[in-house]
């Protein structure tokens, strides 16, 4: 509900797909929220930014793995990480963006890391990425 109001304002679709929707994370709520919420800010920025797609949408969706490892999945259909990149915008200050410091993407992940987690990213060239935060049971 933070980010709802404003992604409507710009237009873009977003959608929430909690599956099962009981579903619990052993994890700090506020750390969490504020990874998710970055990448939020991310996925509207890529898609509404320098280079804006037509119909831009996100989905936010969550599930767990056999084993009980809970992720949490951002999505959105905007123009993707290329692939030379994948590995370097988790690096401290790197950054595509103009007015971007470089530094979200790297606490993101130290903070994902710090809760026993991790964070990744899967993209396709013009078919958008999906950041995957992903919980240990």
């Amino acid at each position: 509900t933070l980010v709802a109001a404003d992604l409507k304002k710009a237009d873009i679709l977003f959608t929430v797909e909690p599956y099962p929707e009981d579903l619990q994370v052993n994890a700090d709520p506020g750390q969490t929220e504020m990874v998710l919420l970055n990448l939020i800010k991310n996925a509207r920025e890529s898609l509404i930014g320098e280079n804006p797609v037509a119909s831009p949408a996100i989905r936010l969706q969550t599930g767990a793995d056999a084993r009980g490892n809970v992720h949490i999945t951002v999505t959105d259909n905007g123009h993707g990480v290329p692939p030379d990149l994948i590995e370097e915008i988790f690096i401290p200050f790197f950054t595509t963006k103009v007015t971007g410091t470089g530094i979200g993407l790297s606490i993101s992940k130290q903070i994902m890391q710090q809760q026993g987690g991790d964070i990744r990213v899967v993209s396709s060239a013009e078919q958008g990425a999906t950041f995957v935060m992903q919980f240990s049971s």
